[in-house]
């Protein structure tokens, strides 16, 4: 080759290079952005529950799901019953719920635990709470039921609790567990409609005194906060969605009733506005779209781009609009599935490209390259492989089979018709998708712009999603198995990214 012909090569790939660079950077300051985003929402929040005078913590028990698990603690049964949640005893013998906590809760700057409930026998309600997972200290009765009472107000500083195990009852000044312990005679029933926590603090007073943190200084800022209720901490700039959260963790671990800022951002008392009528009606106009798209597809330059449109627009709405969290939202699904639904309808007739058998052995090779990265990722900043459920990685084998069916085979197509089969600007494109379909996750959405940059220039190869399903799958599963944690955060997209 001519060495003009060698040099513009390498200045070609050199930019396209720069271009991937650029791009891993703005995905980061993307997920950081949206990061901050969702910090500042979240003060707000809470400033408007305080000065509204409502509590930070409070329950709706209102349907079986409102509790850990779904279910009793023991044997007992439960039932809505109107706006309340009726749970039976069958034998007499005590039983707990499990309250459902996001952070944390701070029972000792909000003590005042408040029930609205009734009962319909005698009967007794204990405690139970801890820092993790498990119960390390409870009180066995705490309050007394009985038929006339509607209401119980118990302050946890004067129960006496009791160590469970061996590792003692230390200060709840971080509960992660909390539990309600209860003993009523059997076929009695317990009607709950809500709980909160309550300070006997003022929490107001902090408007004007924001400890601001700087790197490396979380224990002086800690220090300098004093001993309030909700204390307001600002983040310091420049840091990415991992290490904001990270430090968000750590303070609420001291102060779970905080409000934590990020850069350079003041708080305001106002609640997110709902507008899910509108929301409902865009999802519908997105239907109608699609069911028009699918039953009489436009002709011509635009085809591609408005099936792209449709494919993408219900997925991304979903995960980067933040609308899947702790459970997803029946409008997410909604427009989640149309999204994969219309994918499938357009390519119906090349449904056997999703299982292709490759037709060389070099083909599983190239894919199967991003493996050995994996590996070495977990060796220079990872820990000690965690074991994963069987069904959990054949199921995950499926949904990396499915998601690059969509990258490669519906999108990547289109792209390359647009494009007019030039390919690097299809796979930059696709590379772009896939991450942004992973947001706000930085690191995550930096790998798989990646991961896919390399998969689908070995599909333009050979024209096979299968080795790159496979190999897809147990990249994921090793990071999930040996960085999350230490470079990766977590999986996880959309809102529960952030919890």
């Amino acid at each position: 080759m001519a060495s003009p012909q060698r040099l513009r090569n390498l200045g070609i790939f050199s930019g396209y290079a720069l271009a991937a660079v650029v791009l891993c950077l703005a995905l980061s300051w993307l997920a950081a952005r949206i990061t901050a985003r969702h910090l500042l929402d979240a003060a707000n929040q809470r400033l408007a529950l305080v000065e509204a005078g409502q509590p930070l913590w409070q329950w709706h028990l209102r349907q079986a799901h409102d509790v850990i698990a779904a279910r009793a603690f023991g044997n007992a049964t439960l039932a809505h019953d109107d706006d309340a949640l009726s749970v039976t005893s069958d034998d007499g013998t005590p039983f707990e719920l499990g309250l459902p906590v996001d952070d944390a809760l701070d029972l000792v700057h909000w003590p005042i635990l408040q029930l609205r409930m009734q009962s319909d026998a005698q009967g007794t309600l204990g405690l139970a709470w801890g820092a993790g997972l498990t119960p390390a200290c409870q009180a066995n009765v705490a309050a007394t039921l009985a038929p006339a009472v509607r209401s119980l107000r118990i302050d946890l500083r004067g129960v006496r609790w009791q160590a469970v195990g061996a590792q003692g009852c230390p200060s709840p000044q971080s509960v992660r567990m909390l539990r309600l312990r209860i003993q009523l005679p059997a076929h009695a029933s317990l009607r709950l409609s809500s709980l909160a926590l309550l300070t006997t603090e003022p929490v107001t007073h902090a408007q004007g005194a924001v400890v601001a943190l700087s790197d490396n200084e979380l224990a002086s800022a800690i220090t300098r906060a004093g001993d309030q209720a909700m204390p307001w901490f600002q983040l310091p700039g420049g840091l990415s969605a991992e290490a904001l959260l990270s430090l968000r963790d750590q303070l609420l671990g001291r102060w779970p009733g905080a409000l934590i800022l990020p850069p350079g951002a003041r708080p305001q008392a106002v609640q997110p506005a709902a507008h899910a009528v509108l929301a409902w009606a865009v999802c519908a106009l997105y239907l109608v779209a699609l069911l028009w798209l699918a039953l009489k597809p436009v002709h011509g330059p635009l085809r591609p781009w408005l099936e792209i449109g449709g494919c993408l627009l219900g997925p991304l709405w979903l995960v980067a609009g933040l609308h899947w969290g702790l459970r997803p939202t029946a409008l997410g699904v909604v427009a989640f599935a149309s999204g994969l639904l219309f994918a499938l309808y357009i390519e119906r007739r090349h449904l056997p490209r999703l299982w292709r058998w490759p037709g060389y052995g070099r083909n599983w090779l190239w894919p199967l390259a991003t493996v050995p990265v994996a590996l070495l990722l977990i060796l220079a900043d990872g820990h000690g492989l965690h074991r994963l459920p069987l069904a959990h990685v054949l199921a995950y084998f499926a949904w990396a089979w499915l998601q690059q069916w969509l990258m490669l085979v519906v999108l990547l197509r289109r792209l390359e018709q647009i494009a007019q089969h030039r390919a690097a600007p299809s796979i930059i494109a696709i590379a772009l998708i896939f991450a942004l379909l992973h947001t706000p996750n930085g690191m995550l959405m930096q790998l798989c712009f990646v991961a896919e940059l390399w998969w689908a220039w070995c599909f333009l190869r050979a024209r096979s999603v299968l080795p790159i399903a496979v190999a897809h799958a147990a990249c994921a599963l090793l990071v999930e198995s040996g960085l999350v944690g230490s470079l990766v955060r977590s999986l996880e997209v959309s809102a529960r990214f952030f919890l």
